[in-house]
């Protein structure tokens, strides 16, 4: 396992790399804002389909949900990208012994009210196009050996130009209050992303027999 190890002038530099990588967007656009609680952690869950998610996640760590940023990365990623983990990311490899030490690294860091940990539930990055994110089984492992109380936003970042040249980035956001079993989260995050979806295709109102559930 890699641990992070945040040093604060690579953090204040990368806030320069989250511009430049999103500015390969149009606009980066929050829906639906959390308020900020400063008395528990935040444990985020967040679609994967590109490099740019992490960036995504960074701004929206940084501008909306006010906390430290944490994390789990596949641990070949953050081989190939180290600097990360001089901004809060740790590595994780369900293939290796050491895949408990980061589940329970990862649990640890909820224990912190100051603390965002990120999560791609997918584990991988895949299409934007699937209609249905599964959720791996090592978060529910995370959100049971938890000590302290936390709270779950989910979040969907889809994009489309329209009439843009480049992308638009809209995230999607909604707290979780369920109970925390991974089922649970799984079919209540594909909800919320089915709803997401249908929000998106509703811009520009097209005809709305085009617009299907």
């Amino acid at each position: 396992m890699i641990r992070d190890k945040p040093v604060r002038i690579v953090q204040w530099a990368i806030i320069a790399v989250e511009k430049y990588l999103l500015s390969h967007f149009s606009k980066v656009s929050f829906y639906n804002p959390p308020p900020v609680k400063q008395d528990r952690a935040t444990l985020l869950l967040m679609n994967h389909f590109s490099f740019n998610d992490g960036a995504i996640m960074h701004r929206l760590c940084r501008t909306i949900l006010k906390k430290q940023f944490k994390v789990m990365v596949v641990e070949a990623q953050l081989k190939a990208f180290i600097v990360l983990k001089y901004i809060g990311c740790f590595s994780v490899n369900k293939k290796s012994r050491n895949v408990i030490e980061s589940l329970n690294y990862a649990a640890s860091i909820l224990n912190n009210p100051a603390n965002m940990l990120g999560i791609f539930p997918q584990g991988e990055v895949f299409s934007s196009h699937l209609n249905t994110i599964h959720f791996e089984k090592g978060l529910e492992k995370i959100v049971t050996k938890t000590e302290k109380p936390f709270r779950v936003i989910f979040a969907a970042a889809l994009l489309d130009y329209l009439d843009n040249f480049k992308p638009h980035a809209r995230v999607y956001l909604k707290e979780y209050t369920g109970a925390a079993n991974l089922k649970e989260m799984e079919t209540a995050y594909n909800e919320f992303y089915k709803e997401s979806k249908k929000q998106q295709r509703s811009l520009h109102n097209p005809p709305s027999h085009l617009i299907d559930n």
